[in-house]
């Protein structure tokens, strides 16, 4: 049973780190040969890797926190499930998907807990790096790299907005006006929810997106962004909501190395 404090929150993490790592081995097993490519009704690709990592996550979180609600990608298109409760799992089995089909290794695991429509533990994993992006209660963030032990990560602190990360699509007018308008300097291209990972391990300032988007691909980005000391909310400069409509997020978000430079777009 989940309870609500650092210590439930610490032990869960670990083991949530763990079925991440599960998932990872089978994903890497599919990554590595000819696998098959089907397309959703939103024509967004999916591929066996997605369903088998999803199996997987759900079997084993229902082990260790049965009767807690999973709302996952694929499940969820599937069979529209809803949370009976202000208490549940958040998943993305791979996010980045056209990443995985690219071969180009910028795809992750998303694993969230939710609690009263706050992410509070966040895991992402990044199966063909061998790394792993974690934080729990927003205390603090951290990063693990193959075997070795996890080593706490921070964001920039500096008031400048200079660097950021973009997905590898070029940027639309919309986003370009942003670029401009902020002086953006640089642009680091980068595919799924890594981008949260770059963010919180201070290589970039800044990371907008202007289109819709799923509560499962930014859930677990959040709570290791501001464990790290960054600040994320949504298009409106807004505290961002979860447990909304379909999950769904109509107008992006604003994630940002520190809340100085959410007070500087502010003004």
């Amino acid at each position: 049973m989940i309870n609500n404090n650092k210590d439930s929150y610490r032990k869960l993490t670990q083991e949530l780190i763990a079925i991440s790592n599960k998932s990872a081995l089978e994903i890497m097993n599919v990554y590595k040969s000819n696998f098959e490519i089907s397309y959703k009704n939103d024509k967004s690709p999916v591929t066996t890797a997605d369903r088998i990592s999803e199996d997987i996550i759900i079997h084993e979180i229902s082990k260790i926190e049965p009767g807690v609600d999973i709302i996952s990608e694929e499940k969820y298109f599937d069979e529209e499930n809803k949370a009976s409760s202000d208490i549940f799992f958040l998943i993305d089995p791979i996010d980045g998907t056209r990443e995985f089909i690219k071969k180009n290794d910028e795809f992750t695991i998303n694993i969230a807990l939710v609690v009263k429509n706050k992410p509070v533990i966040g895991i992402i994993n990044v199966p063909a790096l061998n790394e792993i992006y974690f934080s729990y209660s927003n205390l603090n963030s951290y990063k693990i790299i193959g075997k070795n032990d996890a080593s706490e990560i921070r964001t920039r602190q500096d008031k400048k907005i200079e660097t950021m990360l973009h997905s590898r699509s070029m940027p639309s007018k919309k986003m370009q006006h942003v670029i401009d308008r902020h002086g953006i300097r640089h642009l680091k291209s980068c595919g799924s929810a890594l981008k949260f990972g770059l963010l919180a391990e201070g290589l970039a300032d800044l990371y907008i997106r202007l289109e819709p988007c799923y509560e499962w691909d930014t859930a677990a980005g959040q709570v290791i962004l501001e464990g790290a000391g960054g600040s994320f909310c949504d298009i409106n400069l807004a505290e961002f909501k979860y447990n909304k409509p379909n999950f769904l997020n109509n107008d992006g978000f604003i994630s940002l190395a520190n809340e100085q430079q959410r007070e500087l777009l502010l003004k």
